[in-house]
């Protein structure tokens, strides 16, 4: 009797990954843009896929990008905030560690990392809610439609608040010297 049950089982397996894997990357992004280190990102992304495939038998159906990059979010809310309640715990981001690319000048591969640093700082430091909807639409390449329902507010909203967060960045790299090429 037992046999059923794990076809089964490997049927939903097999469902699973056939639906959520090829929004990977989109979840790669969106965890670039929440943590500040690459370990992290790959941490959260591993996270929310083993929430999801829990979750999975519980899914309606829908947008399976969306739902994939609501459980990333509030993974990472819920880990931010287990992490606010440790005292004394310092997480340090990861540093370096790429070769540049054949054929690039090394010069200006240490200036990206330099400017992807500052961009990354200057995301840091946004009030949640602008970083949060800067992260979905511009990182993690979602419509604001979609971030909407991630997010439960309007469409309007997301605009809004990926508009102001576009504003309220520039101004920062600005003041470090990183100017919009045009």
């Amino acid at each position: 009797m037992s046999r059923p049950r794990r076809l089964q089982t490997v049927v939903d397996h097999r469902k699973f990954l056939d639906a959520a894997l090829p929004h990977i990357d989109v979840l790669h992004n969106v965890a670039r843009g929440l943590t500040r280190d690459r370990g992290a990102a790959e941490d959260l992304v591993q996270e929310t896929y083993l929430r999801a495939f829990a979750g999975f038998g519980g899914h309606r159906g829908g947008d399976m990008r969306s739902w994939l990059v609501s459980i990333c979010l509030n993974t990472a809310r819920s880990t931010w905030r287990r992490s606010q309640r440790r005292v004394g715990e310092v997480l340090s981001p990861e540093v370096g560690g790429a070769e540049p690319a054949p054929g690039r000048d090394p010069a200006d591969v240490a200036v990206a990392e330099v400017e992807r640093s500052t961009v990354a700082a200057a995301l840091a430091v946004l009030p949640e809610h602008y970083r949060v909807a800067l992260t979905l639409v511009d990182i993690g390449g979602l419509t604001a439609q979609e971030a909407a329902v991630v997010l439960g507010c309007p469409r309007g909203t997301v605009l809004a608040r990926v508009h102001r967060g576009r504003r309220r960045l520039a101004a920062s790299l600005e003041s470090e010297g990183i100017r919009r090429e045009s």
